[in-house]
């Protein structure tokens, strides 16, 4: 992998769309400080320098069906919930792939298709932050430091993320989503529950019945099911 290690940009993912022509496939851009960091629909991300990993992956789409561009996330969710609970961490991934401690957001994916058939790959996991580090954030927040009282080596997660990433990147590739499916069902917590899905301003709401084989999030509404394979979540 070409490692690309920066102390301070607006933000990995917009260092990525600027510069992925010029960069192979598994480059990872990693950034000590953002000072625009960015999550899903663009809100802010709160990154305190030096404490959490903030970093964008470089993956060629070439191969992978397009209804599988998406699912990239999940499988990222996946695979850092996994590593998460390996250290005691009781993670869950709510819908479509941030993951939850106890109802508390520990890591933020996103992912856009660049042109030339790239996706870049955007990871935002609250390490080593401390309570006092989201005193002014208005939603709940936690981080590993948080949930074990441990400091951990930012750089070894991320390796070990890699290194299982890429490998459940290529099954992705080569199976689609559904070898992944029913651990993604297993740390999901949210079936049986009321909630609603807004995307670009239309609200859907009703109850969650499942989470379907195509990663579509199953939802009985007064209506009758619906499937929906993008949106924000709200429980």
């Amino acid at each position: 992998m070409n490692l690309v290690q920066l102390d301070e940009c607006e933000s990995t993912h917009k260092y990525m769309k600027d510069n992925f022509a010029n960069l192979p496939e598994w480059t990872v851009v990693v950034a000590e400080n953002q000072t625009m960091g960015r999550g899903r629909h663009g809100r802010a991300w709160l990154a305190p320098k030096g404490k959490n990993l903030c970093f964008n992956i470089l993956l060629r789409a070439e191969n992978l069906k397009p209804e599988h561009y998406a699912p990239t996330t999940q499988i990222a969710a996946i695979t850092l919930a996994e590593i998460l609970r390996e250290k005691g961490i009781e993670a869950s991934i709510k819908w479509p792939n941030d993951i939850l401690v106890n109802k508390h957001k520990i890591c933020g994916i996103i992912s856009e298709l660049l042109p030339e058939q790239r996706i870049s790959l955007g990871i935002g996991l609250n390490v080593n932050t401390e309570k006092s580090d989201f005193a002014n954030l208005d939603r709940l927040a936690t981080s590993i430091y948080i949930e074990t009282g441990k400091i951990f080596d930012k750089n070894a997660i991320l390796q070990e993320f890699l290194h299982k990433f890429k490998a459940n990147f290529e099954t992705l590739r080569e199976k689609g989503l559904e070898p992944f499916i029913e651990e993604w069902r297993k740390m999901g917590c949210f079936t049986g529950h009321k909630a609603k899905v807004i995307d670009e301003g239309s609200v859907l709401e009703g109850i969650i019945e499942a989470v379907n084989n195509d990663g579509s999030l199953l939802f009985r509404t007064e209506k009758g099911l619906k499937s929906v394979w993008s949106g924000d979540l709200e429980i």
